[in-house]
């Protein structure tokens, strides 16, 4: 080597490729991560950043950490209520329902149409939607807590996590849940679009939803066989129009209807409306309907499905008048109704158990007739009779024997298995 001259030692041309596609490769991962998670903030040294966003870093003890401080927040406004029944509501299977403080006295929660909605586990029900089944509770034990946030998303179709409420004896608690798309329909009983959700998402009607950040992303119904979701701000927004509306007595006009068959249409030459079925003789629309009539709208709006009829049906109050347009055998006219009271039918004296034997077990209940003694009593298919009166381990026949035996008033002890559960009640005659 000469004198003043420095030794470099030469870098291959393999070694530079390599180097520059390492470089080209961290750029490449850079610039796909960059388009994956566009919402992440940029970091100045990539590297890192892709690594991390590239690779899985949620654990369950996480997750865990995350539902438990969601608990937390959100434990002043979630509340369980249990709704009346003639078996004692210290059972499990009690019909138990997640409410949400809207204030610190009143709630919302679901029940299901048909249900009773008198009393709650103490609490007064302000208002319900007899269509849709919300409902609108005052609350005995009041506690300061803020208002729900409804949640709005930016995009309904990009597969979110949500919580979800699951309720149990005086308690709610939340659990993560996935679900795949939220896809927007419309819906008679609802004034905006609802959600719905796939077939398997892993949801139960009455339950609510929130966010990670605690927002209400919506309440969870059946439809259509399926499920639906109920976006927050309609539900509040309805809760409250339930709370500004004064209640009015449930009216009928005592019809039955059911959806327009092909064979129905062309007889009366229509397209769109339901049938109708059954006319109270006592009803509103004894002397200008008939069976066979087609109501093809209500106060002008078009009946696409027998649901917008129900929906309008249920609504409905005593004294308020409803305008019909209906065609028979071709011929359409106009027919003015003033809704009345509905009819109260008188309660069943009949046992109303279908029943097959179990040897030394009991009488397992297969199908109970709607107001019967037996459904007044609480019982379900599915459960087992294990005593009735003094007989224990009772056959099918011993079962109706001691209730036809008693004098009208009369009440008869029963013992009940359901699953893992017993309890005991009466059958009153």
């Amino acid at each position: 080597m000469e004198g003043g001259s420095h030794y470099r030692p030469r870098v291959s041309r393999e070694t530079r490729l390599l180097l520059a596609a390492g470089v080209m490769a961290v750029a490449a991962l850079w610039l796909l991560a960059r388009i994956r998670f566009p919402e992440r903030p940029v970091s100045p040294n990539p590297v890192p950043s892709v690594l991390s966003q590239l690779t899985s870093s949620a654990k369950y003890d996480d997750l865990a950490r995350e539902i438990a401080q969601l608990q937390t927040r959100l434990q002043p406004s979630l509340l369980a209520l249990v709704a009346p029944s003639a078996v004692p509501r210290s059972r499990p299977t009690a019909p138990w329902r997640t409410a949400i403080r809207l204030r610190d006295d009143v709630a919302v929660t679901f029940v299901p149409p048909g249900s009773s909605r008198t009393q709650w586990d103490g609490a007064q029900v302000l208002a319900a939607d007899a269509a849709s089944g919300l409902t609108v509770v005052r609350l005995p034990a009041p506690s300061v807590t803020s208002p729900p946030v409804p949640w709005t998303p930016g995009q309904p179709q990009q597969p979110p996590y949500h919580v979800a409420t699951d309720v149990a004896p005086a308690a709610v608690s939340l659990r993560p849940i996935f679900v795949g798309s939220l896809d927007p329909i419309a819906s008679p009983l609802w004034p905006d679009l609802l959600w719905t959700v796939p077939e398997r998402t892993d949801l139960a009607p009455g339950s609510f939803l929130f966010t990670g950040n605690a927002e209400l992303a919506g309440l969870v119904i059946s439809h259509g066989g399926g499920l639906a979701i109920v976006p927050g701000g309609t539900v509040l927004a309805e809760a409250e129009r339930l709370l500004t509306t004064p209640p009015r007595p449930p009216g009928a006009i005592g019809i039955d209807v059911q959806d327009l068959t092909p064979g129905v249409a062309s007889v009366n030459g229509a397209a769109v409306g339901v049938v109708v079925t059954w006319v109270d003789a006592d009803g509103a629309g004894r002397e200008q309907l008939m069976a066979g009539d087609v109501i093809e709208a209500i106060d002008g709006r078009a009946v696409a499905t027998r649901q917008h009829w129900e929906v309008r049906a249920a609504r409905l109050a005593i004294g308020e008048a409803l305008s019909l347009r209906v065609r028979r055998r071709g011929e359409l006219r106009d027919v003015a109704l003033v809704a009345t009271a509905p009819a109260v039918p008188p309660a069943s004296r009949s046992l109303g158990l279908t029943l097959r034997a179990r040897t030394n077990v009991g009488a397992e209940v297969i199908r109970i007739d709607s107001g019967a003694a037996a459904d007044r009593a609480g019982l379900t298919p599915g459960d087992i009779i294990t005593l009735v009166a003094d007989v224990p381990a009772p056959t099918p026949a011993q079962v109706i024997r001691s209730y036809v035996s008693m004098a009208r008033g009369e009440r008869v002890i029963v013992a009940v298995t359901r699953g893992d559960s017993h309890f005991v009640t009466t059958l009153e005659r």
